[in-house]
């Protein structure tokens, strides 16, 4: 029986670590190619931002102290900029899983340091742009130490 990679290891029924992440891989790959799609056709059409803001959409159209005009608007940036950071999230992470996956089995001290220092740079942005309030499985810490708010141990 071929395991990949991996080997048999302690996953007797499932892929072998190396097989789990390439499908993980995989996945998200085809997410991010999702995400850059919507944007390029977003981009491409009528309601692009920069089309919006040229004037395909001239002030006054809908109205005069129209405030939902200037909501779609806000809307539509916030839109637009929220799909561009997940797609560079995305890229990150998938750039991350990528590193792993050919560095799977030669432990942190068979990798080079510029691998080294990618992964760290990698894990730094994911990290600062984490908001806990937009993930349904975080859950706040309840202990206090060195290793959660309030702890100075």
């Amino acid at each position: 029986m071929d395991y990949g990679q991996g080997g048999p290891g302690p996953y007797i029924g499932g892929p072998p670590p190396t097989a789990a992440m390439r499908i993980e891989y995989e996945t998200l790959n085809g997410y991010k190619n999702l995400v850059d799609d919507l944007l390029e056709r977003l981009d491409g059409s009528a309601a692009a931002d920069k089309k919006l803001a040229d004037g395909t959409l001239p002030a006054g159209v809908l109205g005069e102290g129209f405030p939902a005009a200037a909501q779609l608007q806000t809307a539509y940036t916030t839109v637009h900029e929220q799909l561009v950071n997940l797609s560079r999230g995305l890229a990150g992470q998938i750039e991350g899983l990528g590193i792993a996956i050919r560095t799977a089995g030669k432990g942190f001290a068979g990798i080079d340091e510029e691998t080294r220092r990618r992964m760290a740079a990698i894990s730094a942005k994911a990290h600062e742009d984490y908001v806990p309030e937009r993930d349904p499985l975080y859950k706040a810490p309840t202990a206090v130490g060195k290793d959660y708010p309030g702890g100075g141990n």
